[in-house]
């Protein structure tokens, strides 16, 4: 009886592939994206699928496909409700990055504290800054921390922020009874605006769904003080553009720090159409928090070892709801 076949819809380097064939390929025969006229050839006999996103030729052309497993903690590049459409069961690798992400937030919190990237700037064009008022940087020590999506980045955050000393209030999708090592509030959707308020930075750490499309607009970056920060690792629709251009130019808050945006190369006016990352307040880096050696090897391993559980036929873990999008 031969294997059946797994399709893996992603450009991987050697070390990828031995990463993913050591959990499958005693179970199915690995297909991977090519490159030419057809780099989908073969996904026509594909049980299974490993993909960051699939194109709709792809997915009309993939019809024994019954699940698809996504190397990320985020679905919004999968067409969702075309495959959920289909029977197609989606799952994440949710989590198998956290560490990563967390660690890139904590760097552009300290970025912006410290002045980092505005002070080597000065240094490289010879300005030797003076000791005053206005040149005095922030401890992060009894400062406080906003959390927006309290899941697997969210509180491995927490726990960072914690060990500097700084106080941590949380929200997530429902609020959560008792008490929490790391966070010292997680209240619901109701409480944003209290956390935006008494925060000095808050770190949107949340997946882009129906619920959190433009959700941060101008009456939450409004709520916040003139000198806090906004830190993006989420997704950037998340935050309303125009709006977050006008919170930084005009002043209603300090500055922001973003790793994920509202456009990506080769689109026209990628990253920002607003040019939100040519402000001088604002520390801008290309989508790389979660992109780490060992993090890569963590998603790429526990997304083969999900489609394993699948071909066992057995519940694979992080499934999406396609109502939610997560």
């Amino acid at each position: 009886m031969p294997k059946p076949r797994v399709f893996v819809s992603l450009r991987v380097a050697g070390w990828e592939r031995r990463v993913i064939e050591r959990v499958l390929s005693p179970l199915s025969e690995v297909l991977y994206l090519g490159g030419g006229r057809d780099p989908y050839k073969g996904i026509e006999e594909a049980e299974a699928a490993i993909a960051f996103k699939l194109p709709l030729d792809a997915i009309n052309r993939a019809r024994r496909l019954r699940f698809v497993q996504s190397p990320t903690a985020g679905v919004d590049a999968l067409n969702v409700e075309e495959l959920a459409r289909r029977g197609v069961l989606i799952a994440t690798s949710k989590g198998c990055n956290a560490t990563s992400v967390a660690e890139h937030a904590m760097a552009l919190v300290l970025a912006l504290a410290k002045q980092i990237t505005t002070q080597d700037s000065e240094l490289k064009r010879g300005v030797w800054r003076r000791h005053t008022d206005e040149t005095m940087l922030i401890d992060l020590k009894g400062s406080t921390m906003g959390i927006i999506g309290y899941g697997n980045v969210g509180r491995e955050l927490a726990r960072i922020a914690k060990a500097f000393g700084m106080r941590v209030l949380a929200i997530r999708r429902t609020p959560q009874e008792g008490s929490d090592p790391y966070a010292d509030f997680v209240g619901g959707p109701g409480d944003m605006l209290r956390v935006l308020r008494e925060s000095d930075f808050v770190v949107l750490c949340l997946p882009l769904t129906k619920e959190t499309r433009g959700l941060i607009g101008e009456r939450e970056l409004r709520a916040m003080k003139k000198t806090a920060f906004m830190i993006n690792v989420g997704r950037g629709a998340v935050v309303d553009e125009d709006a977050l251009y006008r919170a930084l130019v005009e002043g209603w808050i300090a500055g922001a720090g973003i790793d994920v945006w509202w456009a990506y190369p080769p689109r026209e006016g990628a990253p920002s159409p607003e040019g939100i990352h040519r402000l001088p307040n604002v520390v801008a880096t290309p989508h790389m928090a979660g992109w780490t050696r060992r993090a890569r090897e963590r998603c790429l391993r526990f997304a083969a070892e999900n489609v394993a559980r699948f071909l066992r036929g057995e519940e694979p873990l992080n499934v999406v709801s396609p109502e939610r999008g997560y």
